[in-house]
């Protein structure tokens, strides 16, 4: 029998996050959570915007999600639709997934932690036609996240 707080629907509500662009991304805007330089852990939330993708990338790190409001959906680098994913769902990933992603009718707000492989390459991002445009690396991140402590 489920109780009232487990039949309790929650609205999340994001107007006290510092949401910035993300260098290379169109379509999403992110917050970095937190910086782990040590042990290799980047927490960040995505809100990406209704029905758009991002670009093409590659996770090298290993990256996991948890979707807190709306609908993502994952797709195959030819466009077409790989899976949909659900508010309240949670995903493990895997390292050297490539793909897109973007939000459903609503958009999607997803908190994401990516954890090190040991290598220095995060992200990778790319055209079309699959090709390498830039790829964020540990000082990426690392300089994302001086500049936010920074702005504190």
């Amino acid at each position: 029998m489920a109780t009232a707080l487990q039949e309790q629907s929650y609205s999340f509500d994001d107007r006290q996050i510092q949401w910035s662009p993300f260098p290379g991304i169109e379509n999403a805007s992110f917050s970095l959570c937190d910086y782990d330089e040590e042990r290799g852990i980047v927490d960040l939330i995505f809100k990406f915007e209704p029905d758009k993708k991002i670009a093409i990338h590659t996770h090298i790190w290993q990256t996991n999600m948890f979707i807190i409001e709306g609908e993502l959906r994952m797709y195959n680098t030819d466009g077409s639709v790989k899976e949909v994913r659900a508010a309240g769902k949670y995903f493990s990933g895997c390292e050297n997934d490539t793909h897109s992603e973007g939000g459903g009718p609503n958009g999607a707000i997803v908190f994401y932690t990516v954890r090190s492989n040991g290598g220095e390459e995060i992200f990778d991002l790319l055209d079309d036609e699959g090709t390498i445009i830039t790829t964020i690396t540990k000082a990426d991140i690392k300089a994302m996240w001086l500049e936010k402590k920074g702005a504190k």
